[in-house]
């Protein structure tokens, strides 16, 4: 009985942790898609500034220009690639694959422990005990009956 309440709480704890996995990818691909449409938009929208900024006031010259604003468009889109990428799981996350190896490994150990009591109490324990007992029978001195 303990083995199947084991096997329902890991279960529960890797379904948990599958959730929460599911979850934070979901939430990793949505920066990833943000930083792709900010991307996109960065370097159709701050292209015309950047450039007039820097070709009139600065006098960047048209090659420097385009170039601090191919840079500020790199800079932008990697900074979203980076918090699109973070790896690190949540508290619960955490927890629930704690949880999860707790009742494994507990789980473990009461199949084991089922498969001794079994043996000892199935067909090949009644044997050994009935051997054993014959041994014993054997060793002791016999009484003789008052007749």
């Amino acid at each position: 009985m303990k083995a199947v309440d084991l096997a329902k709480v890991a279960a529960a704890a890797e379904g948990l942790r599958i959730k929460k996995q599911a979850l934070r990818l979901g939430r990793q691909v949505a920066f990833l898609v943000l930083a792709a449409v900010f991307g996109f938009f960065a370097l159709v929208g701050f292209h015309v500034v950047l450039w007039t900024l820097c070709y009139g006031p600065w006098h960047f010259g048209r090659v420097g220009s385009s170039l601090a604003v191919f840079g500020f468009d790199l800079v932008i889109a990697l900074i979203l690639v980076v918090l699109g990428r973070s790896r690190a799981p949540s508290m619960a996350e955490i927890e629930a694959r704690i949880t999860r190896d707790r009742t494994l490994s507990e789980l473990k150990s009461a199949v084991a422990l089922t498969a001794v009591a079994s043996t000892v109490t199935g067909p090949a324990g009644r044997f050994a005990a009935r051997s054993a007992w014959g041994l014993m029978k054997n060793l002791l001195p016999r009484r003789r009956r008052a007749s």
